[in-house]
C-alpha cells in the first residue's frame, strides 16, 4: 500500500510539472523524504573555535555576503522499500541545495567572515568550522547504511550553507538533491523559519518534522 500511495504521489506531481514522459518506477530507487525547516543567518558557537591560522578563537561566524544563509533540513524518513534496492548508502554531505541551475553543498572557503572581523575562512581552517558548526545544528548521524526496509520519523537535522542570495526567492521551501545512486527526494512543503541567530544547540530550531 505504501509503495502505491508513492507512486501515486510522484505520478500527480509529474503531472503537475509537465513531465509525463518520465519513468517512475522505484523498483531500484531510494526516496528520501525532507522538511526544511529554517534558514539562519548567523551562528553563535557555544565553545570558541580553535583555528590552525588564527591566534584568537572564533566565537561566531556570518555569511560573507549579507544575504547568505544556512538552509537547515530535517531528513524525515527514508524508504528503501524497492525490489532492486538491497540498501542504501546514507553520507549528509551528499546533499544539494538546488536553486535554479545553481547547486550547494559542503562550505567552500573564503565564503564566511569570522566574528566581527575582517578575516573570512581559509582552505587551511574552512573543515574545522564546518564541524564547529555541525556540533552546533546537526541532529543524527553523517553517515550509515540502510539495510532493505522502511525508516519513518528520523528527524535528522543538517544545515547546507548557501553563500549569496538566490533570485526570486521568498523564503519558501528549498529544493534538496542527493548526488550518488538512484534517489528521490521529497519534501513536505512546509515553509521555513527564519532565524537570526542559531547557537547553543541550535535552539530554537526545530528538531521533528511535521506529517
Amino acid at each position: 500500500m505504501r509503495k502505491l500511495t508513492i507512486n501515486m504521489c510522484v505520478l500527480a506531481c509529474l503531472a503537475a510539472a509537465g513531465c509525463t514522459s518520465v519513468p517512475v518506477d522505484l523498483r531500484d530507487t531510494v526516496v528520501l523524504h525532507y522538511q526544511h525547516v529554517a534558514n539562519v543567518h548567523r551562528i553563535d558557537f557555544s565553545s570558541p573555535v580553535m583555528l590552525p591560522h588564527r591566534h584568537l578563537p572564533v566565537e561566531s561566524v556570518a555569511p560573507l555576503a549579507s544575504q547568505g544563509f544556512w538552509a537547515v533540513f530535517l531528513l524525515c524518513g527514508v524508504d528503501v522499500t524497492g525490489a532492486g534496492v538491497p540498501s542504501f548508502y546514507f553520507d549528509v554531505d551528499r546533499f544539494r541545495v538546488r536553486a535554479g541551475r545553481q547547486r550547494f553543498g559542503p562550505l567552500r572557503p573564503y565564503t564566511l567572515r569570522l566574528d566581527d572581523s575582517a578575516d573570512l575562512n581559509s582552505r587551511f581552517d574552512t573543515r574545522v568550522i564546518a564541524d564547529a558548526v555541525a556540533m552546533e545544528i546537526q541532529e543524527g548521524p553523517s553517515s550509515q547504511v540502510f539495510r532493505h526496509g522502511y525508516y519513518p520519523r528520523l528527524d535528522y537535522r543538517f544545515a547546507i550553507y548557501v553563500p549569496h542570495a538566490l533570485p526570486d526567492y521568498a523564503g519558501d521551501e528549498l529544493t534538496l538533491r542527493y548526488e550518488g545512486g538512484r534517489t528521490m527526494v521529497l519534501g513536505n512543503g512546509y515553509p521555513p523559519s527564519d532565524i537570526p541567530v542559531a547557537g547553543l544547540g541550535a535552539m530554537g530550531i526545530a528538531s521533528h518534522c511535521l506529517p
